[in-house]
């Protein structure tokens, strides 16, 4: 027998996967239930149920099948798929596209929170980071695209949506009330060396590793500028970052407007993603990055000796290039 809890889920799911932007889906509900915003909120935070009345109603106005309620198997949005040629129009945009549209609604909330718990680079903070991620991109098609095991590096061309997708997602999360950023200590170390073993084999070429040293000599720079004053651009929005003492396997982030919209973005292969508003993963993994805190040194505003050596330690990393 389907479990209430179960529906419910999937209730919600189909509503977010119509609606992905937290007030537009607060306002249409209001306008079809006739109950007030604080109402409606109460029930997407699931506090209170939705009526047996306001189900149908629902299902009615968004035309969601019964059946897509009922089911156990309703799957994840995802970018993991196979890919039959190196086409990058077969990505599905619309995870990275209803990513972004979250971090704005995020960003306009005067409560809004934002975690990142990364084995990559946070190039979320930096908005010119071409070279580091073209690598990424660079490194991605290698492993998941067939044929393009002989690419060259300076043969790879960002597409121009990821390009602005990604510009946007930076103009936005600089503007979110608080930020946390726990970064594995070996994130440089490991980029350099997967640049490195690229350029033992060819496809990576040394000017073009002049211009990825350079890149990642400011990259430093400017993370060590934020930790040390604690924000981006607005003293207002703060911004806190860790280095991890034990190991991260998996990126993702996760956020909360203390309200009714949780959402997060598993990252478990670089340009591959899902995007989840699942309540069950989403407590798991706010479990896991107060875990991941506490288990990590802060570099923001604080501890100025730690900082100074970390990112010195960093800029050495870097110059085996």
């Amino acid at each position: 027998m389907i479990k209430y809890e179960t529906l419910y889920q999937n209730l919600l799911f189909q509503l977010r996967n119509r609606i992905s932007q937290n007030s537009k889906l607060v306002t249409r509900l209001v306008e079809i239930l006739s109950l007030n915003r604080e109402a409606v909120y109460r029930r997407l935070r699931q506090e209170v149920p939705f009526t047996l009345e306001e189900v149908v109603t629902i299902v009615k106005e968004f035309n969601i099948s019964l059946d897509s309620l009922i089911r156990t198997d309703v799957k994840i949005p995802s970018l993991l798929q196979s890919f039959e040629s190196e086409d990058i129009a077969q990505i599905d945009y619309s995870v990275f596209e209803k990513y972004l549209q979250v971090i704005k609604d995020v960003a306009a909330n005067s409560k809004g929170e934002i975690s990142f718990v990364m084995n990559l680079l946070p190039v979320t903070l930096y908005n010119t980071a071409n070279f580091i991620y073209r690598f990424y991109y660079f490194k991605w098609q290698y492993y998941s695209v067939q044929g393009n095991q002989s690419k060259l590096y300076h043969d790879i061309t960002l597409p121009d949506r990821l390009i602005q997708i990604f510009e946007e997602i930076f103009l936005h999360l600089k503007n979110v009330k608080i930020g946390y950023y726990v970064l594995g200590d070996r994130i440089f170390q490991n980029f350099v060396n997967d640049v490195i073993y690229f350029n033992s084999i060819r496809l990576v070429g040394d000017e073009d590793i002049h211009q990825i040293k350079d890149e990642l000599l400011h990259f430093i720079n400017y993370l060590e500028a934020i930790a040390t004053k604690g924000f981006v651009d607005n003293h207002l929005n703060e911004v806190s970052i860790y280095i991890s003492d034990t190991n991260i396997e998996t990126s993702y982030s996760y956020a909360d407007m203390k309200s009714s919209l949780r959402f997060a973005l598993i990252c478990p292969f670089n340009f591959n993603s899902v995007l989840t508003f699942d309540d069950k993963i989403l407590d798991i993994m706010k479990y896991q990055i107060r875990s991941r805190i506490r288990t990590s040194s802060l570099l923001s505003v604080t501890g100025e000796k730690l900082r100074t050596a970390y990112f010195e330690s960093q800029r050495k990393v870097v110059e085996q290039l």
